[in-house]
């Protein structure tokens, strides 16, 4: 029976043969089979494990030596939600395993509400060398603003390129200045603290950012988060690396302001909710198989928007 797996390794090994020497298929010792290069072999189990998701782990089973390579790829995307018997298995991985396996491996980390303060500790001690992070891990009633940051020290930093927290995670007093938003490209300031908090923030110095190119804000509700526009159209206007500016809102009185300050620009996107347009479990799952870019859809939108506003304007210069 021909699989997915045995036409890609039948594939990918056919097109290697114009570099690799056919005479060496028949001047081996042995008629019976043929040793590729380990550097090849573990190309194909790559590509393979690539490009069928979910395969990795049957491909880790066939031997220790495919084990090791795919566990490169098991571990590179972990993403936490339901099930709780997942989670529960990842956290017996990490009681079985040395920190180093998962802080080489792990580059990109997601932990969804349904993670707890004390799983979310248990993970994130052992992941150093992120370059993704989403954390909205449940936060105990009266926990410590702040209680990320620790876990985000200067290794982790200088290797985080997208960001997706609550700001009180980070700091009680928020700064865009400090170090851990330097090397950003991608920030999701996830339900941004509401006006009657009390919490002092300097919106302006997201505009600084030197490498900020996406980003998302919400989700937005017109009684906490009015303040923010202002604080939109200065991004707009005056950043000099954004690309895309996502606002993650479904309440009709905010979208009405937004549609009302009159932002054309066409970096602005307005989504409904941040798994759009996919269903929970299926953005969940896609996450989990390193499937989606959870960035992708606002910055599909946007290029979209670029296009239209691109042709508009042609338009108008041949009337």
């Amino acid at each position: 029976m021909v699989t997915p797996v045995s036409l890609t390794l039948f594939y990918y090994v056919h097109s290697r043969m114009i570099s690799f020497p056919l005479t060496a298929l028949f001047d081996s010792p042995s008629k019976k089979s043929v040793e590729l290069p380990p550097e090849i072999e573990r190309e194909i189990f790559e590509v393979t494990a690539r490009s069928f998701p979910g395969t990795a782990v049957k491909l880790a089973g066939l031997s220790k030596r495919t084990q090791y390579w795919m566990e490169w790829i098991i571990y590179e995307t972990v993403a936490l939600d339901h099930p709780a018997a997942r989670t529960a298995a990842f956290l017996r991985t990490i009681d079985a395993r040395p920190a180093e396996f998962f802080s080489q491996r792990i580059k990109e980390l997601y932990l969804s509400y349904t993670i707890t303060y004390e799983e979310a500790q248990r993970i994130l001690v052992v992941c150093s060398s992120l370059t993704h992070l989403t954390c909205w891990a449940q936060g105990l009633p009266g926990h410590r603003q702040g209680w990320l940051l620790p876990y985000l020290g200067s290794a982790s930093t200088s290797c985080l390129t997208r960001l997706s927290v609550k700001l009180d995670m980070l700091m009680v007093q928020p700064s865009f200045s400090d170090n851990i938003f330097q090397g950003l490209t991608h920030l999701e300031i996830v339900s941004p603290p509401p006006v009657n908090t009390g919490m002092s923030i300097d919106w302006t110095a997201l505009i600084t950012l030197p490498n900020l190119k996406h980003l998302i804000i919400g989700n937005l509700f017109s009684w906490d988060h009015f303040y923010l526009l202002p604080v939109i159209r200065g991004l707009l206007n005056r950043s000099p690396t954004l690309e895309v500016l996502a606002i993650l809102s479904k309440d009709p009185q905010m979208l009405e302001a937004l549609e009302c300050e009159e932002f054309i620009d066409p970096k602005l996107v307005v989504l409904p909710r941040f798994n759009w347009p996919l269903d929970l479990p299926t953005y969940w799952n896609k996450l989990y198989t390193g499937q989606l870019d959870v960035w992708e859809s606002s910055a599909q939108k946007a290029t979209k928007q670029r296009l239209e506003w691109s042709k508009g304007i042609q338009s108008s210069h041949l009337l």
